[in-house]
């Protein structure tokens, strides 16, 4: 009969492996582990150091059938990749929700293409009634600012320094024209935008009119006897 000590031994050696070395827990004693050394070498074990773990192994069990694959660690540009291509999926996916959305509006709000044309034309007419608003604005403060310009170029003819007040209510009305002028130009920016936003839903309700058409046609085709 075998020694108590030789008997033991095998437990004494697991207990005492380097932390170096990833060692198979006691539930799992019967599994081995299959990889790769730094040669090239296939390397079957009961532990495998862990230079080699993130190389990826196979565990097998005691008859040497795989019950379990560890795939290599991923490499910083793997991670990358895998990152940059969930990011585009939920971009996709949040412009899908977008475009359901807008197209569930679409078909709630409007009857026709030319129900949007006509809402279209409503406001774009409103724009322009405040950007006529703005511009008749413009005209007062210009008219304004060439009495106050006149004044004060009479009084460089006649030798005379040029008033304070003058000078300041010049200077405040360019000031007002120039933020009406900047308001302009964004109520046609507005304007622009506007319409090719109409003109994008008349587009995509044209074509939702198809794919709605063809659905009832296929509905009443599945109905018919």
């Amino acid at each position: 009969m075998a020694s108590p000590s030789r008997r033991y031994a095998p437990l004494l050696f697991a207990a005492w492996v380097s932390p170096m070395v990833l060692v198979v827990p006691a539930a799992q004693s019967a599994e081995l582990y299959r990889y790769q050394n730094e040669d090239g070498i296939t390397v079957v074990d009961w532990a495998i150091p862990a230079d080699y773990v993130s190389a990826g192994y196979e565990v097998l069990n005691e008859s040497g059938q795989v019950v379990r694959v560890v795939a290599p660690a991923k490499t910083e540009t793997e991670l990358e990749r895998e990152a940059d291509a969930a990011k585009r999926q939920d971009a996709e996916a949040a412009a899908e929700a977008a475009q359901l959305e807008r197209d569930t509006f679409l078909l709630r709000r409007y009857s026709t293409v030319e129900d949007i044309a006509s809402a279209r034309d409503r406001s774009l007419r409103e724009l322009e009634i405040r950007i006529a608003i703005l511009n008749s604005q413009r005209d007062t403060l210009s008219d304004h600012l060439s009495g106050h310009e006149a004044k004060l170029a009479s009084q460089a003819a006649a030798g005379e320094s040029a008033s304070q007040y003058e000078l300041d209510t010049v200077a405040a009305l360019k000031a007002e024209i120039q933020s009406l002028d900047d308001a302009v130009e964004g109520r046609r920016e507005q304007a622009a935008a506007l319409g090719e936003a109409y003109n994008r839903d008349i587009a995509r309700f044209g074509e939702l009119e198809v794919i709605v058409a063809l659905r009832r046609q296929m509905s009443v085709k599945s109905t018919s006897p």
